[in-house]
């Protein structure tokens, strides 16, 4: 039998388990078969995904992340806040801002008071993919009005639509999250714009599912709408489980403020050794 001391963290709804290597060292061999066991609903803690905190030659931290299903993500804006809210807890309260590497990156952090956190989420890349017959096929089933590929630390193609909440997106997300034009997998974020500063969506997310909120998600909604003429560079972003700001600034960076959340924290024990 194994024992091991977590923490249950959300933002904005989008839920993690996280594990400290700092305190109790973990193989990197385990971490992702802890995931897929941690993050069941049903015979674990239940989570979106798993974050584990290690140390950095880089930065102040290092965060890696796996989604429920095991798959090493590079990066996540809900989940790099809500580590930032564990490691202001638990290893420096004083700072004001610090430095977390991703995959994805070294990513600033500021703590803005009131449970919200405003990350940098680094340069966002956006392109037209190719045309492919399937995935023209999959659109226009869905009757989105226009869609975009944009990569913001995470791939995601984002559609506009006229209803999120009628939009099929437990149908259609996992048929283009493993379309072939996606090697890497994809996030598929639906969008419906209500003003120039203001959108509600929907994501699913590749190896999660469809989840409450997505922080490269709302990102990349943003960067799309710009470049589409639908939003402006300063937007909130509605999700199922809140809303995340945010800013495309004129030097071309992304930030996201939202909301961190440390739910409780336990002891795991594994009879599985």
């Amino acid at each position: 039998m194994s024992a091991l001391r977590f923490f249950k963290l959300q933002g904005a709804g989008n839920d993690f388990v996280l594990l400290d290597t700092l305190t109790q060292p973990l193989a990197v061999s385990e971490w992702s078969s802890l995931a897929r066991r941690l993050c069941d609903r049903r015979f674990g803690v239940g989570a979106d995904g798993l974050l584990v905190v290690a140390s950095s030659p880089h930065a102040d931290y290092r965060m890696h992340i796996y989604n429920a299903d095991g798959s090493e993500a590079t990066m996540c804006g809900n989940g790099v806040r809500c580590f930032a809210r564990y490691v202001w807890e638990f290893h420096n309260p004083d700072a004001t801002s610090f430095t977390i590497e991703t995959g994805a990156g070294i990513r600033r952090v500021h703590r803005l008071g009131d449970g919200q956190f405003q990350v940098e989420m680094g340069t966002p890349q956006a392109a037209r993919l190719p045309e492919g017959e399937s995935v023209e096929a999959s659109l226009q089933h869905a009757s989105a009005q226009d869609w975009l590929f944009v990569h913001t630390g995470a791939p995601h193609l984002v559609l506009f639509v006229d209803s999120v909440d009628a939009f099929p997106l437990e149908t259609v997300g996992p048929q283009l999250e493993r379309h072939p034009q996606f090697p890497d997998r994809v996030n598929v974020s639906v969008a419906q714009v209500e003003s120039p500063d203001c959108v509600r969506a929907r994501v699913w997310e590749r190896g999660a599912g469809a989840t409450l909120a997505c922080g490269t998600g709302a990102c990349a909604i943003v960067v799309a709408g710009a470049h589409m003429g639908r939003l402006g560079r300063a937007v909130r972003v509605q999700m199922l489980g809140g809303a995340l700001e945010v800013e495309w600034r004129p030097d071309d960076t992304l930030w996201l403020t939202g909301d961190a959340e440390l739910v409780f924290a336990g002891i795991w024990y594994s009879y599985q050794d």
